[in-house]
């Protein structure tokens, strides 16, 4: 059975869009898939560390790296809308340096590249004191480097297909800095995605103990990766909205409900203390650590770095854009591509409102106990540590709600986390030229082989570190500082060079698209540059 192609327009697929609350609440859903890939790594395991670091007095930043980054999701998904090109097609063609793909840059060089790549992670992580540590990582990137010289030097001279699925001219198309600069940070949010996937395992041997020994959690991991990838691969978009829809509802009543339950504890939240927690100021002790833990939380609260390029793939999926169809003169497709970015803001409107009661919530527990406790979720006990916000504030019995509530915040995250890379990795393939993403089955096919990629790249990043917290405070700091400022400013971009005035967006949404662009644009680099500073000894707090 032939399926149909969510990413192809005809004429036929074009849709009036919903009219009414209740029938526009009925088209929502890429924003609850969403939710789900940001509620696991930025808020339980990021924002509560912070919470216990700083206690009340960052809340205001917390609300702050809610609200900033919409705009820039939405405005985003307004080009995907209306154009229905994605993402990567769309930065693909951003001005810029840009050329021909390098006929060696094809699927197998990029799969020795990455697992040169664990190779040598593996060699560091092992490696047992010795030689200067910053000498040896530094040996193992040239040594990594030189792999990926070696390698395309006898792709070359193999002049192998490039792959089954690849378009018979001989011809390029050509990749800018943006694909560059993509391609190297997804090696990083491999290992980000590890340490959510970790962080699930750990709920699990928290769950049932001593199953598999020592370690447990690195086995739990692995079964969560195959349970994980049998549902997505025999799953549909469809299927995918439904579950998380359950997962995010459940964990954020839970949370919800536990935070509220603090008023009847030792630990209750006084009115004074939120209110500090929104003065706009910033610890007496200002340390690295402290800073690489905002940044992280930054980084990974709200509309994070991959979850905005993604939301404009399931906008796709959803039939935002197939319903709008392509761009036609006269007000008819003016109006309908106006009321399915309604619909749209509408999702992503209701999106914003969960996860930023959910990071609220979580910060404020973070604050509240694991601070007064001198409680830090690391290492391999980091979930251990962060039951301490439900079984301190409500009695033992709470455990077994926050193993629940644990599990289904971090495995939603797996769950959307994993579609979502699988199909932008599938994308890329389109764009450079190795794959033919207009037969669709040829999409599906990848997609289905980058999602079985990508979890097991997520257990070896596990494997190797174990460390959950540290895994999101370096890789998302690090990926932070550099995406932020390019989709910021790259979303600028679109909006008063690509959007059609017709449904371009009024003037109070571009002066916040701007102000919102401009921060993300400054926070990130200058909170590495400052972080970088205070362990130098260049300024102290």
């Amino acid at each position: 059975m032939r399926v149909s192609d969510p990413y192809s327009r005809t004429r036929e697929d074009c849709l009036d869009p919903p009219q009414g609350l209740r029938a526009t609440f009925r088209q929502v859903g890429p924003g609850m898939i969403l939710a789900g890939s940001v509620v696991g790594s930025g808020e339980l395991i990021v924002t509560t560390k912070l919470g216990a670091m700083a206690g009340f007095v960052l809340l205001w930043f917390v609300v702050l790296s809610c609200l900033v980054k919409v705009v820039v999701q939405t405005e985003l998904a307004r080009h995907t809308i209306a154009s229905g090109e994605t993402f990567l097609k769309v930065f693909n063609s951003l001005p810029g340096p840009s050329g021909k793909r390098p006929d060696w840059l094809t699927i197998p060089w990029m799969a020795g590249v990455v697992l040169a790549c664990v190779v040598a992670l593996s060699v560091f992580v092992q490696a047992e004191g010795g030689a200067d540590p910053n000498l040896f990582a530094l040996c193992l990137a040239v040594g990594v480097l030189a792999v990926a010289v070696l390698l395309a030097w006898f792709l070359r001279r193999q002049q192998a297909p490039v792959s089954s699925g690849a378009p018979t001219s001989p011809s390029r198309p050509r990749m800018n800095w943006f694909m560059w600069l993509w391609l190297g940070t997804m090696l990083l949010i491999f290992v980000n995605s590890g340490a959510i996937l970790g962080g699930t395992g750990q709920v699990l041997e928290l769950a049932v103990p001593g199953i598999f020994g020592e370690g447990g959690a690195r086995y739990w991991s692995i079964l969560v990766a195959v349970l994980c990838g049998a549902v997505l691969i025999a799953g549909t978009y469809a299927s995918l909205e439904k579950v998380l829809i359950i997962l995010v509802s459940t964990f954020t009543l839970v949370t919800v409900v536990c935070t509220g339950a603090l008023r009847w504890t030792e630990f209750s939240i006084s009115w004074p203390e939120l209110a500090s927690g929104l003065s706009l100021d910033v610890p007496a002790a200002v340390t690295t650590p402290l800073v690489l833990a905002a940044l992280a939380m930054y980084a990974g609260t709200g509309v994070a770095f991959a979850e905005m390029w993604s939301y404009t793939y399931w906008c796709v999926e959803k039939g935002y854009a197939r319903h709008v169809g392509e761009p036609q003169p006269g007000p008819e497709w003016q109006q309908r591509a106006k009321g399915w970015i309604r619909v749209m803001y509408t999702d992503a409107g209701l999106t914003m409102v969960v996860y930023t009661a959910s990071t609220v919530c979580f910060y404020l527990l973070g604050a509240a106990i694991l601070r007064a406790r001198q409680l830090d979720p690391d290492g391999r006990e980091a979930l251990s540590a962060l039951s301490a916000i439900y079984t301190e504030g409500l009695g033992s019995w709470a455990a077994g709600l926050f193993i629940v509530g644990a599990f289904f915040v971090l495995i939603s995250t797996v769950l959307s986390g994993a579609a979502g890379t699988s199909r932008v990795l599938a994308d890329a393939l389109g764009v450079i030229g190795l794959i033919k993403v207009s037969d669709y089955s040829v999409r599906r096919r990848f997609i289905r082989i980058f999602l079985a990629v990508a979890l097991a790249l997520y257990c070896v990043a596990y494997w190797l570190f174990e460390n959950p917290p540290q895994m999101l405070l370096v890789t998302s700091s690090l990926i932070a500082a550099v995406m932020y400022p390019v989709l910021g400013l790259g979303t600028l971009y679109l909006r008063h060079r690509r959007i059609p005035a017709a449904i371009a967006p009024g003037k109070t949404v571009t002066a916040w698209l701007w102000i919102c662009a401009l921060t993300l644009a400054f926070v990130s680099p200058a909170g590495i540059l400052l972080a970088i500073a205070i362990q130098a000894g260049w300024i102290a707090f």
